[in-house]
């Protein structure tokens, strides 16, 4: 319940005033083509849904106008996933479930194509891995030391992390997971995203992200979430209707400013106050549904069959739309320059 009532209170601050652009098309996605750079770049636009908003001083268009300074050596500070949450511990109709573990090594694997990304799409950017900011004193003095729940050097996915279970057997509750070394700046049960992300001001470890901008001289700070869920066949219960298998694959990131260069932008447009609040300049959203076929004869129930039905696609469709999204932001940003 509490979580409900903060989620509607950070979405009802969110929504008035956001203008959004993109993601309007209908596209279907096809795991079985590698797309090109520029077919990614093409599909953007059509996949991924832009929201900004001006702040309470300050316009968007004047605080990264002409003469403002530059957004050039970004980081990402907070990378956060759901992963087919089961909040109940028990298994139902989906057949295929993950171990805590699997989770968090699936959410390390995910952090690293968007590094591995940004490395690949913007040549024209200081991109700052987030191993650096594990080491630093300062990130070490906000959020909760996040859980280690692998146990081990591993990053590959293993038997004992994604299986078959039939209905009613337990299964992990975790369901928000960070990389190893990472922070957790959530609160309570809300997701740090929730609070941080999307186009509004944020009070929400607003010093966490001055603090460590000033260390590492960013001028913007990267927050993302990654929601993944899948469906097996089954016939819901309450409307009867033949539910067909799919795997949602969800983004949402925000490009945040600490407090501390918004207030610089202000002063060069001569206004003279300070919010002392994290600016969001632009935040993405976009979601990827896929058809897999995981319910197979129980001679086929194995990790071979979920690597290639699941895992597979899953991976391929996460990859394409992480890239978008970054093509999406340097786009926006390059706008400014």
């Amino acid at each position: 319940m509490l979580r409900c009532l903060l989620c509607f209170l950070v979405l009802s601050s969110c929504s008035m005033g956001v203008i959004k652009t993109g993601g309007e098309e209908v596209f279907l996605y096809d795991t079985k083509i590698n797309y090109s750079l520029d077919e990614l770049h093409d599909l953007s636009s059509k996949v991924i849904t832009t929201n900004k908003k001006d702040p309470q001083f300050g316009k968007l268009d004047e605080l990264f106008g002409k003469g403002q300074n530059l957004i050039k050596r970004i980081g990402i500070v907070v990378f956060e996933s759901e992963i087919q949450p089961t909040r109940d511990g028990l298994s139902k109709f989906d057949k295929v479930y993950l171990s805590a573990a699997g989770k968090q090594i699936i959410t390390e694997n995910f952090l690293r194509l968007w590094e591995q990304s940004f490395k690949v799409l913007a040549t024209d950017f200081d991109f700052v891995p987030t191993s650096k900011f594990k080491k630093s004193k300062t990130f070490s003095l906000y959020g909760s030391e996040v859980e280690d729940v692998i146990l081990s050097k591993r990053s590959i996915l293993a038997p004992d992390d994604l299986y078959y279970l039939s209905n009613g057997k337990n299964t992990t509750t975790a369901t928000i997971l960070n990389p190893r070394g990472m922070r957790d700046l959530s609160l309570l049960l809300v997701p740090a995203y929730e609070l941080m992300g999307g186009p509004k001001w944020s009070e929400h470890q607003k010093q966490f992200i001055n603090d460590l901008s000033k260390e590492f001289k960013l001028d913007a700070v990267i927050v993302v979430m990654s929601s993944i869920s899948w469906t097996a066949a089954h016939l819901d219960k309450h409307s009867g209707e033949n539910i067909g298998e799919e795997i949602k694959v969800k983004l949402q990131s925000s490009i945040l400013v600490p407090f501390t260069n918004y207030e610089e932008r202000l002063s060069k447009l001569n206004l003279k106050q300070n919010p002392r609040t994290t600016l969001c300049f632009r935040s993405y959203e976009s979601e990827i549904r896929i058809p897999f076929h995981i319910s197979q004869p129980i001679e086929f129930e194995n990790f071979d069959t979920i690597e290639k039905e699941l895992l597979n696609p899953m991976f391929k469709t996460y990859k394409d739309l992480t890239q978008m999204t970054i093509i999406k932001q340097i786009d926006d940003l390059k706008k400014t320059w």
